[in-house]
């Protein structure tokens, strides 16, 4: 009888342990992908030897069957993924309309985004690839110049906000751009004669200006029609400093909505 009780209890205790080792929260799903809605960080190696780091963020309507469009945002300098998530709200707008967001970090140059897009992929994240977009701020926006010479083959649109190139364009491939700028920016006797430069690189001409408001603020708007049926659309906003103002982000993603990845010279 004795024996009978101790091999209860120690069913009982066996049991107990097996119960307490159940998952408590969300299981990460077998594809590798972080759980809605949190945000998750990783790092991808690069040929170099180094990491880069990035944040995911997953829109509300994500399902891993179903092709979504991918957008990079690229930070500032100072500047971190989670203070362009803040000052952006891309994660929001991604929620409505259904796209992905990533956040480099502490972007170094173009040869790191073929990189991570092929990271992105084989973790099955399920990428539209004609619809893979690239925005930035300040130095980011440095950023997505760059990448618009040397990625725009495989990245379909650009949106440079509050920044300017370090170099001239060799375009391989001539893609849409969108631009906003300040007229009270410090970078502001830059932004006309970057602008004249990607215009001659481009092909553009069929000009026609606008006077429109952003956020609050009078602004002139420019739009180009460029070479292979590709716009460069410029917003000039008056009195607006180094920033990137929040009505940029709706204007940003309407833009990229528009241009898909085609054919190109």
């Amino acid at each position: 009888m004795r024996r009978l009780f101790l091999g209860i209890v120690l069913l009982l205790l066996l049991s107990a342990c097996s119960d307490s080792e159940e998952p408590t929260g969300r299981i990460t799903p077998s594809i590798g992908l972080p759980s809605r809605p949190s945000d998750a960080g990783a790092e991808v190696a690069l040929p170099d030897g180094t990491e880069l780091r990035y944040v995911l963020h997953l829109p509300r309507q994500f399902k891993k069957d179903r092709p979504l469009p991918l957008v990079l945002v690229f930070h500032g300098s100072p500047g971190t993924p989670e203070s362009m998530m803040e000052d952006t709200r891309f994660n929001d707008l991604a929620d409505r309309e259904g796209f992905l967001v990533v956040y480099p970090d502490n972007y170094s140059g173009p040869h790191e985004i073929p990189v991570l897009l092929d990271h992105l992929t084989e973790r099955n994240l399920p990428i539209d690839q004609r619809r893979i977009y690239a925005a930035g701020f300040s130095r980011g926006a440095t950023a997505v110049y760059d990448l618009a010479r040397h990625q725009s083959g495989r990245i379909a649109a650009f949106a440079p906000v509050s920044g300017v190139s370090d170099s001239g364009f060799d375009l391989r491939r001539v893609p849409s751009l969108i631009a906003v700028q300040g007229t009270a920016d410090d970078l502001a006797p830059g932004f006309a004669p970057l602008n004249r430069e990607w215009d001659r690189a481009a092909g553009c001409d069929e000009r026609r200006d606008f006077g429109v408001r952003l956020g609050g603020r009078p602004a002139h708007l420019t739009i180009a029609r460029c070479a292979d049926g590709t716009e460069h659309r410029v917003y000039s906003v008056e009195g607006m400093g180094h920033v990137w103002p929040r009505p940029a982000t709706r204007l940003v993603w309407d833009f990229f909505a528009a241009h898909p990845l085609s054919g190109g010279r």
